[in-house]
């Protein structure tokens, strides 16, 4: 179960976003999902309303591609 996300520029380098996802596990291919989807909308390839129906859904062929998993870092585990 995702319990946060949270978007924000990167202070650490001008012009990118970072994206921070806690769960209460591991969440196999879901954040590049998450990513991916989000990058659509972005771009205007997807309208940002459309993050709303593919949640409801609850079928990932809905979500965008997934983001390449370079740049995609394990921040912390807590127990």
């Amino acid at each position: 179960e995702i319990q946060a996300i949270e978007i924000a520029e990167d202070p650490r380098a001008e012009g990118m976003i970072g994206i921070t996802v806690a769960a209460n596990a591991f969440l196999h291919h879901m954040v590049r999902l998450i990513v991916g989807t989000l990058a659509e909308v972005a771009v205007g390839k997807l309208p940002p309303e459309a993050v709303a129906d593919i949640l409801a859904a609850g079928d990932v062929r809905q979500a965008g591609p997934r983001a390449p998993a370079k740049g995609l870092t394990l921040q912390k585990i807590h127990y």
